[in-house]
């Protein structure tokens, strides 16, 4: 255990930490006051594996070494340093985190995030069309939209009965020839795949009418998924240039959107760069 943060969630105690090998990770459970010791009794994983770093030691630090507080109005808000995905060294978006009564854990974007948004594109019943679409044998692919800009937010909304028909997803930067970073939910394996790393995320395991929704968000390279708020999953795709083609992907029958949501995002750090210019933030230096 590194990098721990300690602190009350629900009616449990999390310890949020790392192995160095494996990333970050977290543990559940009681606080024995009495005996001033940590009683897990769930472990849960931020980090997954990826294919082709199967030696080096980082190989697991693409969620690495959490960070937390508390907000003045009672949230627990984590973020990771993203060190392994790219050669650049990158924070991740902040997540809130709670606990409700069924006990397992959400994950979702900050709140705040949202105030970012402008220059909104909302699809409803989004369908396949045999004459626009690309149909591969059992596969099909349909182009949604084109990304407008290189920081970007997307909420797509998977009607419940559909969602557990299939498996399906987006594929982003599409070059409509295949290429492109897929986000899929297998039912088959019960798994998010986001690239070419899976992590367990079931539509049953929903509760009985709840829809899929899967929030993405895109800064240049660098992509975070959260499915339901009870996975989140971060990305790289450095071919992204000139790439803008979103596109829904289908094995077997084509499944319908209920909703798809995107919007552009302003920069958070618009202040820092007018600050480098103007310096408004330099004292006054007058001389006695």
């Amino acid at each position: 255990i590194s990098c721990g943060n300690f602190f009350k969630l629900g009616d449990k105690w999390m310890m949020l930490c790392i192995s160095h090998p494996f990333g970050c990770r977290y543990y559940l459970g009681d606080w024995d006051a009495a005996a001033e010791q940590f009683v897990p009794e769930k472990a849960g994983r931020m980090n997954w594996r990826r294919e082709g770093m199967v030696f080096n030691q980082l190989c697991r630090a693409d969620v690495f070494a959490p960070e937390s507080v508390l907000t003045p109005d009672g949230r627990r808000v984590m973020w990771s340093w993203c060190a392994a995905l790219s050669s650049k060294s990158v924070q991740s978006l902040p997540r809130e985190l709670s606990l409700p009564a069924d006990g397992i854990l959400r994950i979702k974007p900050l709140r705040e995030l949202e105030s970012l948004r402008y220059d909104p594109v909302v699809l409803h019943d989004v369908r396949f069309s045999e004459d626009n679409d690309r149909f591969f044998g059992v596969f099909a692919y349909h182009r949604i939209a084109e990304l407008p800009g290189d920081a970007v937010e997307l909420r797509v909304t998977v009607d419940r009965a559909q969602a557990e028909r299939r498996c399906f997803g987006l594929t982003l930067f599409s070059d409509g020839k295949g290429g492109g970073l897929p986000i899929l939910i297998r039912n088959d394996t019960g798994t998010l795949r986001v690239g070419d790393t899976e992590a367990p995320f079931a539509v049953s395991d929903l509760p009985p009418g709840e829809d899929v929704e899967l929030r993405v968000f895109i800064d240049k390279y660098f992509v975070e998924v959260f499915a339901n708020d009870r996975q989140a999953m971060v990305a790289t795709y450095m071919d992204y240039r000139g790439k803008t083609g979103l596109d829904e992907y289908t094995f077997g029958p084509p499944a319908p959107l209920k909703k798809v949501e995107i919007w552009k995002l302003k920069p958070t750090n618009q202040g820092f760069r007018e600050a480098q210019t103007n310096r408004v933030w330099e004292p006054a230096t007058g001389q006695q």
